[in-house]
């Protein structure tokens, strides 16, 4: 059983091709999408949901099977059919040394798997057992989205809008430094999830900041 490497990969705009188009390629392409991966699809026949993509525009559709050289230009293959041969012949055409390619439920024809993933908007947490009990990475995944609650999706936003704006104060490496940590302060998380806007907290924190800011440089001057 191989172990796997993890890292977080910027797919905005990069062609990706998935070949079937069930419901597993379904699911392939939406987390492709959010992404903002380009997105390929080839399959004979396609779900309801794909025919909507194609129409948006949103992902581009060749009605017809697998050929060889439809492997060609894309860094990253996710391979969603229920043909074992198929798989097969297509993981052997690829280019290993500059192509990616997931077998679906083949892990072992896989040189990246996908892991079990938590999406809180900013907050992305991944739960893989390698391959080697999918059951378990979905049951700790379950356990962890009761910890990390879709608060996080706000919370996380206004951390990355306030780091953003200290970044853009002049600030030293201490200062900043210091202030990312208040931030990180559980207050911040509890009042977001009581109900509070996230855009009226930032207006206060940048208040209370630049108050601060201003009251130590007085006192150094």
């Amino acid at each position: 059983m191989n172990r796997y490497y993890a890292m977080m990969v910027n797919l905005t705009n990069r062609p990706c091709l998935v070949i079937g188009g069930g419901r597993v390629a379904e699911r392939k392409i939406l987390s492709l999408l959010k992404a903002n991966a380009k997105v390929k699809l080839i399959s004979p026949v396609i779900t309801p949901l794909l025919e909507t993509l194609v129409q948006e525009n949103r992902i581009s559709w060749e009605k017809r099977g697998y050929k060889r050289q439809d492997v060609k230009g894309y860094s990253i293959i996710v391979v969603a059919t229920d043909q074992k041969e198929l798989n097969q012949q297509i993981y052997q055409e690829i280019d290993h040394q500059y192509q990616w390619v997931n077998i679906v439920d083949d892990p072992e024809l896989s040189t990246f798997i996908v892991p079990a993933m938590i999406d809180r908007g900013h907050l992305q947490i991944a739960v893989s057992t390698s391959g080697s009990s999918p059951g378990l990475a979905k049951k700790i995944r379950q356990e962890l989205e009761k910890q990390y609650g879709v608060e996080y999706e706000e919370y996380t936003t206004f951390l990355a809008e306030m780091r953003e704006w200290i970044l853009q104060q002049g600030l030293t490496n201490e200062e900043r430094k210091n202030l990312f940590e208040y931030l990180l302060e559980p207050d911040f998380l509890c009042r977001i999830e009581k109900g509070e806007s996230k855009d009226l907290l930032i207006l206060k924190i940048k208040e209370t900041i630049k108050e601060n800011i201003n009251k130590e440089r007085e006192l150094l001057s």
